[in-house]
Order: structure tokens, then C-alpha cells, then sequence
């Protein structure tokens, strides 16, 4: 609700804490901050807003800076109605600002639900140097937009801040999160990235050990720059663990099991996150970016393409869409999409790497090879830059079989660290090289959790029919007396650990003996106690979709699309 005309970066930045106090109270489902921002100025009725994001209650305000003071208002409201829950306004020294959005935050808390334990604490929050908490805003408001030619500014504030402030936590947050992205896109040396990061998180985790941020980053680390997969989902957990309404870790999550195999685990990450943050930039193009990996090509077009709906200038999801049409073969659509981006004075991307890979998508060798040294003369001058690009031409040379092309890029890739190749295991272009000598030494330069897991499919482990019926039997009891599916993070570890087999006996037994995956198989009973509970007077007041999350779904797209499927229609014709 603050105006235009104030500084911009300093209301966004208060926003954003006060979202994170909030994310940080388990008991509460907080809509992250894209998603917030996404009506912004916008002249919308809260009703339609609180429709749009699913949730019950909206919280507006506004700030005023005055030199060393600030004055916050806030007011809670009811999204079905517009009815004013509560609202209080403060005024306070600038340097108590951290101190007052957890104030906020459990205020919130306490007026939806006494019984709700906030878990704030606002212990440790005074900034002693105004200056560099303005400094900080204005380095996480530069950041927030992920724009290249900002880098310098965005490390430069950061930096000033801890200068001013050699304790301020938030700002060595700010400058590890820059120095990650920019290691992980090409625009940084991985080796100086490290150790600008490393240096960040000693000095966040000798002044306090309970920062949520500290474990994404650390993740992030052990992900994006050593290549240790345990190492990062260990780490994200311990982020979720202190902030369960993190929809960033649990985008982070969801990649970190796609990149070890475990795709359906990953998706139930990523649906999470998007329930969490539905306006994201990026979460349904990560999703897209799994489907394209693992070849569901339909299904990673449909989510790319939402996300395209979302925002038209996250121009990396092209690259999957591109990728998607050409694998169904649909390309009239793929070359109209080269074409608009080739037309676009915006698109970083290279129009002669889209061509190339579309060219050799159709095993046209001559034009193939022709787009190819275009993009060679493009990055004549730009090592570092090239780096992540090696797992684009491995891609070409696959796609054309020359099979000796591919690896050797596969080598320099991996030697280089080249990020796409993280995902090396579930994308299926690589599938008829999985045993090639190359191909296996090549992958020991990443931190597996399990090199010697078959990451495709379960193996076959010849369960006895009888341990399969028994089996049977205990999962129906299960589900029926405990209910596990209301569990929206139920995962098939889970479930497997429930009824004392391995993963692989569980995955086998569904898909064989009861003709379901995991995600069917639990999705039946969750639409089954659905349509009860449909029936029982106190949840009439209810909307669909806030009653499908009371069955366990996680995701609107989940829930509708499993309707239609199960019952031939929406949920919406159902209930006409």
C-alpha cells in the first residue's frame, strides 16, 4: 500500500522480511513472495486476490521512512469477504525494523489461532548501521530481478552493507545467493564463487546457527558448485525444517531429487512450492524442465507454457519449449518460436544455438553444422561463458549420433563444471550411452547418493506373490485406518518405510500386482475421501480446491487433472 513515489526497493524489502517471519511459523500456509507481489499496484478487490492464491486471510500495508524512524501499518482481512481481522500501526527507530516485523508476524499468528506457536524470535534483529540496512535493500531488490547487467551493483551494495554492518547476517545472505546464481549461470569462476560463499556462511554460522536462508545457501553450494547431492538435501531439509513455508527450498528440494533420480519425490517438491508461490517465475518451468529430461514431452510443454502465461521474459524456458516441440515432432511451432525470439531485441539467447538444435532434431547435418560454427565464432571470446553451453552441444552431436562428439563435450563439461550436466542422469538423450566407459568415468566427478541406483525405473527384485499379497493387505489396511494419503508430502520412501519394504519391492508391487504408480495409487483414496467429506454440512462453506488440500493434493493442476481423469469431468462440471 505504500505509494510509488517512496523508494520502492525499501517497502518491497520490508514486505519480503515480514513474509519470511511469517513462512517461518509452521502452522501457517504463506504465499510466497512472487506470488504477493503479483498484485502490487494493482487496483484488485481482495476477494478476487484471495480466490486467485487460495488463501484466507490478506495482509496489506504500508511504510513511511523519516530519516533514522519508520511508521508501519498493516491490517489483516478476510478474503471471502473483505472483513477487517485487525490492523495496528508502529513507530520505531530505523534500527529496530527486524524487531518489529516478527511483532507483526506473531500478532498474525496469535489472531488466527491462539494455540499457534510462532517460533519468532526476534533476538539478535537491531541493526546498528542504518545506512547499511539501505544498502542491503537495495542489493536484494537488484538481485530479485536476476538481471545480468546488474551483477556488479547487486555484489557492490551487498558489500558495501557488510562494511558499514560487519555482523549484518541479511547481507552476507544477499551477496552468497548473488555469487551462486552467477557461478551457476557462467557469469562467475566457480573457484572465486566458492570461496566468496564459503567465507559467507562461516561468518553467518558463527553469529547464529538458526537462519533458515544459511541452509538454502549452503545447499546451493553443495549443489551448483562441489556437485554433492546428499550433502544439499541434507542442507535443505535443515532450511525447511526451521521454515516450512520456504517455497524456495522446496524448489531447491524438488531439483535436488530430480538430479538423483528421484523424479516423483522431486515433483511432489515442486507441486508444493507452487501451491506456495502459484505466480513464481520459474517453479512450473522447473517442473516443464523434469518433464523434458524424463521425455514426457506433452506434459513439460503444457507447464512451460504456463509458466510463459506467468512471465513472457524468463527467457531460459524457450530453450525447454523449443526442446519439447521438436522431441513431438511439432516443428512448425518450434520454428515459429525460434522466430519470435529471433525477433525479440530482449533475448539473450543465441538464435543459432535454437537453430542448431533444431536442425539436429531432424538429423539435418548440413544446417546443423552451419549453426554450429555461428555459435562457435560467438563465444570465440568467451571462455567462462561457453562453459555451461558444452552441455548443448553434447546434445546436438547426440541428436546426430555422433556419439564421439558427445563425450568428448560430456568431458569437458564435467571438468569445467558445466551445470546442466547435474541432471545428466535423468535426461534421456544420454540413455544409449549409460554403459559406455566415457560416459561412466565422466560422471564420477559428481557426488552421487546412490551411484549404483538404476535412476530410471526400479529394479526387478522377484518378489514372491505371497509377500505381494501381504503387502497388498497391509497397504489397504493402512490406508483405510491411518490415512497416510492426508499427508500432502507423502512420499514412496514414506510409504515403503510404513509397510517394512524397500522402495524398489513398493514401486514394483503398485506398477505389477495393483497396476497403479505411486502418485494413482495415492490420489485414488485422496479423491475417495474427497467426494465424502463433499457431502458432510460443516465443510459445505468450503471451496473445491481448499477442501482437495484438506484430502492431501498439493497442487491445484494435480487435483484437476487427476478429477478429470478419474471422473471423466472438472471438478467444477461435477459440482454444477
Amino acid at each position: 500500500m505504500s505509494s510509488k513515489e517512496e523508494n520502492e526497493y525499501f517497502s518491497d524489502g520490508i514486505t519480503e522480511e515480514i513474509i519470511n517471519a511469517l513462512s517461518k511459523i509452521e502452522d501457517l500456509h504463506v504465499t510466497a513472495r512472487t506470488s504477493s507481489f503479483a498484485f502490487k499496484y494493482q487496483n484488485i478487490d481482495i476477494r478476487e486476490i484471495g480466490s486467485r492464491l487460495n488463501v484466507a486471510l490478506i495482509l496489506e500495508g504500508s511504510i513511511r521512512k523519516s530519516e533514522n524512524k519508520v511508521r508501519i501499518t498493516a491490517q489483516l482481512s478476510k478474503a471471502t469477504d473483505g472483513y477487517h481481522v485487525w490492523s495496528d500501526t508502529w513507530d520505531r527507530k530505523l534500527k529496530n525494523i527486524f524487531i518489529v516485523q516478527d511483532e507483526i508476524a506473531a500478532l498474525i499468528a496469535e489472531k488466527i489461532d491462539n494455540d499457534i506457536k510462532t517460533g519468532v524470535s526476534s533476538a539478535g534483529h537491531v541493526i546498528e548501521n542504518t545506512e547499511a540496512l539501505d544498502w542491503y535493500l537495495k542489493g536484494n531488490y537488484l538481485l530479485n530481478k536476476w538481471d545480468f547487467n546488474e551483477r556488479n551493483n547487486i555484489i557492490a551494495f551487498f558489500e558495501k552493507a557488510i562494511e558499514l554492518d560487519p555482523n549484518f547476517i541479511k547481507a552476507y545472505i544477499g551477496l552468497s545467493n548473488a555469487f551462486t546464481w552467477l557461478a551457476s549461470t557462467g557469469f562467475a569462476e566457480p573457484e572465486d564463487a566458492y570461496v566468496k560463499v564459503e567465507y559467507c556462511i562461516k561468518k553467518v554460522l558463527s553469529i547464529d546457527k538458526n537462519i533458515p536462508d544459511i541452509y538454502v545457501i549452503i545447499a546451493g553450494k553443495n549443489f551448483w558448485i562441489e556437485w554433492n547431492f546428499p550433502a544439499a538435501l541434507n542442507n535443505i531439509n535443515k532450511a525447511l525444517e526451521l521454515q516450512p513455508s520456504n517455497s524456495d527450498a522446496l524448489k531447491y528440494k524438488g531439483i535436488i531429487l530430480a538430479a538423483t533420480g528421484r523424479i516423483e519425490e522431486a515433483l511432489d517438491s515442486f507441486f508444493q512450492a507452487d501451491r506456495l508461490d502459484p505466480y513464481s517465475d520459474h517453479i512450473k518451468s522447473s517442473i516443464g524442465m523434469i518433464y523434458n529430461y524424463t521425455n514426457e514431452n506433452a506434459k513439460a510443454l503444457d507447464f512451460i507454457n504456463q509458466n510463459i502465461q506467468i512471465c513472457p521474459y524468463w527467457y531460459a524456458q524457450y530453450l525447454d519449449k523449443i526442446e519439447a516441440l521438436c522431441k513431438l515432432k511439432r516443428y512448425d511451432e518450434a520454428w515459429d518460436t525460434i522466430q519470435m525470439l529471433e525477433n525479440d531485441p530482449n533475448s539473450p539467447l543465441s538464435v543459432a544455438q535454437l537453430k542448431a538444435f533444431f536442425f539436429a532434431s531432424q538429423g539435418k547435418v548440413k544446417e546443423t553444422s552451419e549453426q554450429v560454427q555461428i555459435m562457435d565464432r560467438e563465444l570465440a571470446n568467451s571462455r567462462l561463458a561457453s562453459v555451461p553451453d558444452a552441455a548443448f552441444y553434447s546434445k546436438v552431436y547426440l541428436l546426430l549420433g555422433d556419439y564421439g562428439k558427445a563425450l568428448d563435450y560430456l568431458e569437458y563439461g564435467m571438468e569445467h563444471r558445466a551445470s546442466p550436466f547435474l541432471f545428466i542422469k535423468i535426461e534421456s538423450l544420454w540413455d544409449k550411452l549409460r554403459d559406455h566407459p566415457r560416459y561412466i568415468n565422466a560422471l564420477k566427478k559428481i557426488i552421487f547418493a546412490d551411484d549404483k541406483k538404476d535412476t530410471k525405473k526400479y529394479k526387478n527384485t522377484n518378489i514372491p506373490k505371497e509377500l505381494s499379497k501381504k503387502v497388498e493387505k497391509k497397504l489397504e489396511e493402512l490406508m483405510i485406518e491411518e490415512k497416510p494419503y492426508l499427508k500432502p508430502d507423502l512420499n514412496l520412501s514414506d510409504l515403503a518405510e510404513f509397510v517394512n519394504i524397500s522402495t524398489n519391492q513398493l514401486s514394483q508391487i503398485l506398477n505389477e500386482s495393483i497396476g497403479k504408480n505411486f502418485y494413482d495409487y495415492v490420489n485414488h483414496y485422496r479423491l475417495n475421501h474427497f467426494l465424502k467429506i463433499c457431502e458432510i454440512p460443516k465443510f459445505k462453506n468450503y471451496t473445491i480446491l481448499s477442501l482437495a488440500y484438506e484430502c492431501g493434493f498439493n497442487s491445484k493442476t494435480t487435483f484437476n487433472a487427476f478429477f478429470k481423469k478419474t471422473m471423466g469431468i472438472t471438478p467444477t462440471e461435477y459440482f454444477r
